[in-house]
Formats: structure tokens, sequence, C-alpha cells
């Protein structure tokens, strides 16, 4: 049982900084990968722009990626996939957030 529990505490410890380093690392491609779909999303469906930002930050991603195993040492590099698809994650909401915003301030003023 106390193996158990301190694997637990071991995985919730790592997850956690897992979503630190792919916080950093989305933070810093945030402007990069805005810029890359920014025209296109208002044309898509929201699958189809989860679907876009994905395919086109991927690259972005794995850069930053790379810079900080390099910051933060190697030992990070078992945790790479982990890292890039929680960083994807956070840009495809955070970008489907703030492009959500605009359409419902003008849907809310067509409806006044």
């Amino acid at each position: 049982m106390f193996v158990a529990i301190s694997d637990m505490v071991a995985q919730w410890f790592a997850s956690d900084r897992t979503a630190d380093l792919a916080e950093r690392v989305a933070g810093r491609s945030r402007l990069a990968v805005s810029k890359r779909v920014n025209q296109r999303l208002p044309h898509l469906g929201p699958t189809e722009a989860r679907g876009y930002i994905r395919a086109r930050s991927i690259a972005i991603i794995r850069e930053e990626t790379n810079r900080l195993i390099e910051q933060e040492g190697s030992a990070l590099a078992v945790q790479r996939v982990k890292i890039e698809q929680a960083a994807i994650d956070l840009l495809i909401h955070q970008i489907s957030v703030q492009l959500g915003q605009p359409r419902a301030a003008t849907q809310r003023r067509r409806a006044a």
C-alpha cells in the first residue's frame, strides 16, 4: 500500500512538472503560431480549426521543446512527447478562446 501511494505522489509531481514545462513551451510559441493561423481560422469550423492549429504549430512546438531541453537538461528528453502534446493542447485552447471572443461580441451586438 505504501508503494502505491508513493508512486501516485511521484506521478502527480511529474505530471505537474510536465504541465509547467508545457505552459512554458506554449507561452514561447503562442505568438509564432498565432501569426501562422490567424488569417485562416475565421473561415474554419471548430473541429477544422483545432486540426489546423495542431498541424501548423507542431514545428514551432518541437523547436521550443528542444530549446527547453537544452536549457533544463537532457533528463527532460524522456518527457518530450508529453510536453509537446500538452503544449499543443494548451495552444489550441488559448487560440480557440481568443478567436471565439470576438465572435461572441459580434453575435451579442446583432441580437441587441
